[in-house]
């Protein structure tokens, strides 16, 4: 059976063309009414449509046949629902023939559910304080038929008429601009826009509230001397803090249109803030929604940090304008080609707008990182993965789709010239716009620009599961020995999973005094000998600049030779951190001893570079995590050699910020303020609480500034906060004048370290006051809070499906979110450290249907497995560094 003849799709005997749809929804009664006009081609003869409806009531359904130039046509004498597909079936009495045209007409009705997925409801607290409510839509990725009836499918393209009838007084937004607004009387309006491009349907949106906005235009230099109007809407009394987004987004515009070589399609771009969004932005075109922190920034109360979020944030969701929505993948298969490109080319525009925040070499140690450490479990997938029940779609929207995705093109861009490399991509998008694409289509454009054969050695790194470590052995000075093999963070590895060969761009570095040209050599089988001309200093490193996807087993001598290089300046900020990343990785799986990671961390006691310590601090907190239920004294040996790590930095630094800091200095800051109290530096807590007590008892906002907020709320209540701080930092919650500062006062809430507050954080994580969007922020600090680690656990297993007069249960809550659901197993889960946990929880999700979150699930098991087998491994090698270095 061929692969697309597995995957769930509509049958191929009718196909929409265009959509007249009407929808009219009830604000008070949470419903909506449609109407729809489907024309459509008949391909087959048939008597039968098939399409897609879910939580849809179908009122009526005829179809007319166009060719007979007659308004007479035949209502469906059957109406057949589909639960489990999510379609519904219509079968008419009378055939219509093969190449006939026809309009299908159907009336509906539907939920306007507070699911946060189809067409649903968003509530919010206005300035006086009153709930009020607004209606949006979230279709990526089978969701549009929560709306309408439809064939929901990315490969089949429609261009659509939307109607709204609204009440009056509210804002009615579209994908396209409005065509006329018309009074019906009774305090109610139809507002009609304007025909949009052929689109797919989870593309479609629709907006209904009380917004404000504020708005600009592009200068319409590179988009055919046409400016756009671009606006940041949000609920009223906030849209003035849309400003930032709003001048990133029309200078990304015009960067995209110059960079793509295609104007940006439509008359208008509105960004629009949603208080109840499941994911961080979604792409629709010419009406982009975003999470309340992914696109609004209070420059007086908003943490730095929300800047670059929104920039990056921002950027990758207009090149999804072009880059899936003007060409779209053919199917899920390929969602890599959405995702992993706008990733790419978000971190092109931030870095073209703010190039002082080196958001490349970020990328090295967020994006880039996180893609390899998922990539090295069994349980990863591929970047192009087979896709057939739609419950398997919402797990690939992960680190392999994202930064794997990204991370792979920047290896092949840094290959082949970012020139060329941008030559290709307009030649892929003007050969399919308005169209659909697969990888295939990319890397033949890819091809026919560069000249060698893309495809070809490309299909390695998007097909097939992993990535490769390389082993290097230096037999004599001047000789270097290669070898590839898969890299899996247990470090077995069987040879029937070995068996690739990854092209892989070595990228050797000489030195800055020698002419190097072995940079663009590339190892495409098992090993390789190569010979240096090593002339003025014995170094050498692979992977320049950490552009290949792959990592680096060095012998302990080289390694630590790496570390005195460290010292001599001749590493560059993102060799530091992939030499760190792949230390850590390397001790992780037994391929070096975590003694020789540590070792080589102690070098970087003089580094002053945010990115590097952002590394540090992840790898360091690794360890941490794996041996959160060692004895106290080797706990405790760790946070001392933590804090004689920063011990240069925190009186360096300080925790003043100053309008003149540059942004790196000034994240700087925030993390070594955060590292040094958890590692329970004395000075460090006792500054914490002093400036807490004048923030909350003299009500002395200055004392906490925005960027360290959240850090002080954390540290007040990992060393000694009660029931009093608890109470006031739940009171900063409920008062917060942003939501950047409403999500900080809620993830801080989770490192109570009394065991009644750490049940009353659980509970309040689930309960009426937190907006279901947000349990993940609730949820990532009692994960990260060695204290609350197993009570999270066990709350999950107890309110599973267990709900009760005071708490619901968390599939009622949350399983339709499926990403978010899946956020949830992850974060209950995947920091335990022992075979014990595995069982445990294998023997809980035993009699459970686990198919929406199967993918998540086993990589939580398998990491599991990795934290145990390496705390194993390495317990007595840390506890001997810990006594050999004095930490014990």
């Amino acid at each position: 059976m061929s692969e697309q003849s597995e995957r769930q799709v509509l049958p191929t005997n009718v196909r929409p063309t265009h959509y007249t749809l009407t929808l009219t929804p009830d604000f008070v009664n949470f419903t909506f009414t449609g109407s729809e006009v489907v024309n459509i081609n008949v391909n087959e003869n048939t008597k039968v449509i098939t399409l897609h409806a879910n939580e849809i009531e179908i009122k009526s359904a005829k179809l007319v046949n166009l060719d007979l130039k007659t308004n007479q046509g035949c209502e469906a004498e059957k109406i057949d629902y589909n639960t489990q597909k999510e379609t519904v079936t219509l079968t008419f009495p009378q055939e219509f023939s093969s190449r006939a045209t026809a309009s299908l007409y159907i009336e509906f009705t539907g939920i306007l559910n507070d699911k946060m997925v189809g067409f649903y409801r968003s509530s919010y607290k206005d300035k006086s304080g009153n709930t009020k409510y607004m209606a949006t839509t979230q279709f990526e990725a089978t969701d549009a038929r929560r709306a309408f009836p439809s064939w929901d499918e990315p490969a089949i393209k429609a261009t659509f008429d939307i109607t709204l009838n609204v009440p009056s007084d509210l804002t009615a937004l579209s994908n396209m601009d409005v065509a006329s607004e018309t009074q019906l009387g009774d305090n109610k309006k139809e507002v009609k826009f304007n025909r949009t491009p052929i689109m797919s349907t989870y593309l479609v949106a629709f907006i209904i509230g009380d917004l404000g906005y504020v708005e600009a235009h592009t200068t319409g230099d590179h988009n055919d001397g046409k400016p756009v109007l671009v606006r940041v809407y949000a609920p009223k009394g906030d849209e003035q803090h849309g400003e930032f987004a709003l001048n990133v987004a029309t200078k990304v515009l015009e960067y995209f249109a110059e960079v793509f070589g295609i104007p940006y399609p439509l008359p208008k771009c509105d960004m629009v803030a949603i208080p109840d969004f499941e994911a961080g932005a979604m792409e629709n075109w010419g009406l982009i929604t975003y999470r309340i922190s992914e696109i609004l920034f209070d420059p007086k109360a908003s943490d730095a940090k929300f800047k670059q979020r929104i920039a990056y944030t921002v950027s990758h969701e207009l090149a999804h304008q072009w880059f899936g929505n003007l060409v779209t993948m053919e199917w899920w298969d390929h969602l890599w080609l959405n995702e992993g490109f706008a990733t790419w080319v978000g971190y092109l525009a931030v870095d073209k707008i703010f190039p002082d925040w080196d958001i490349w070499t970020q990328f090295v140690t967020e994006g880039f990182q996180y893609g390899l450490q998922l990539d090295s479990l069994r349980s990863s997938h591929a970047i192009e993965v087979p896709v057939n029940d739609p419950s398997e779609i919402s797990q690939i929207f992960d680190a392999i789709s994202y930064y794997k995705g990204a991370s792979v093109i920047r290896m092949l861009s840094n290959f082949i010239g970012e020139d060329v490399f941008l030559s290709g991509i307009r030649r892929y998008l003007k050969r399919h716009e308005f169209s659909n694409a697969s990888t295939d289509d990319l890397w033949k454009a890819l091809t026919e620009e560069s000249g060698s054969d893309v495809g070809q050695f490309m299909t390695g790194w998007t097909r097939v599961v992993g990535y490769p470590v390389l082993t290097v052995k230096e037999p004599a000075p001047d000789t270097l020995e290669i070898r590839q093999c898969r890299f899996l963070s247990t470090g077995v590895i069987s040879p029937e999973e070995d068996t690739t060969n990854w092209w892989v761009p070595l990228g050797i570095d000489l030195g800055p005094e020698t002419q190097n040209d072995m940079k663009s050599f590339v190892l495409a089988q098992k090993e390789t000998t190569l010979k240096l001309s090593l002339k003025t200093s014995d170094f050498y490193q692979l992977n320049a600049r950490k552009t290949g996807v792959f990592r680096v087993n060095y012998t302990p001598e080289r390694l630590s030779k790496l570390g005195q290089a460290v010292k001599l300046g001749l590493l560059e900020v993102s060799d530091r951190i992939g030499a760190i990343a792949d230390a850590g990785a390397l001790a992780t799986s037994g391929y070096s001893k975590t003694s020789g990671l540590l070792n080589f961390i102690k070098e970087f006691e003089d580094e002053d570079k945010y990115i590097v310590w952002l590394e540090i601090s992840s790898r360091l907190g690794n360890i941490l995590h794996v041996w959160f239920e060692q004895s106290t004294p080797i706990y405790q040996g760790l946070l001392t050699f933590n804090r004689q790590l920063l011990s240069k930095l925190v009186p360096k630094l300080g925790w003043e910020y100053s309008e003149s800091d540059d942004y790196l200095t000034t994240m700087l800051r925030t993390l070594i303020i955060k590292m040094a109290g958890r590692a329970n530096d004395p000075e460090t807590v006792k500054e914490a609480f002093r400036r807490f007590n004048i923030f909350t008892k003299q009500n002395d906002e200055s004392a906490l500034h925005p960027n360290i907020r959240g850090v002080v709320f954390e540290i007040v209540l990992s060393h000694g906060g009660g029931e009093e701080e608890f109470e006031a930092i739940l009171k900063a919650y409920r008062e917060a004048k942003t939501a950047d500062q409403r999500t900080e006062a809620l993830t801080s809430l989770g490192f109570v370290q009394n065991d009644d507050l750490i049940q009353r954080a659980l509970k309040f994580a689930i309960c009426e006051e937190v907006k279901n969007q947000d349990i993940i922020f609730a949820l990532t600090s009692l994960q990260f809070n060695r204290k609350s680690r197993r009570p999270l656990w066990n709350f999950v297993k107890d309110n599973w499906d267990v709900g009760s007069d005071i708490l619901p249960d968390l599939i009622e809550k949350y399983a339709a979110s499926r990403a978010l659901f899946g956020h949830i197993i992850r974060l209950s889960t995947k920091l335990f450290s022992s075979e014990d946990d595995i069982a445990d929880i294998e023997k809980f999700f035993s009699n459970k249907d686990c198919k929406a979150f199967e993918r998540h699930l086993q990589q939580s098991i398998e990491s599991i497995r990795v934290n145990a087998a390496w705390l194993k491994r390495d317990s007595k090698d840390v506890e001997d560094w810990l006594k050999a270095n004095g930490f014990l």
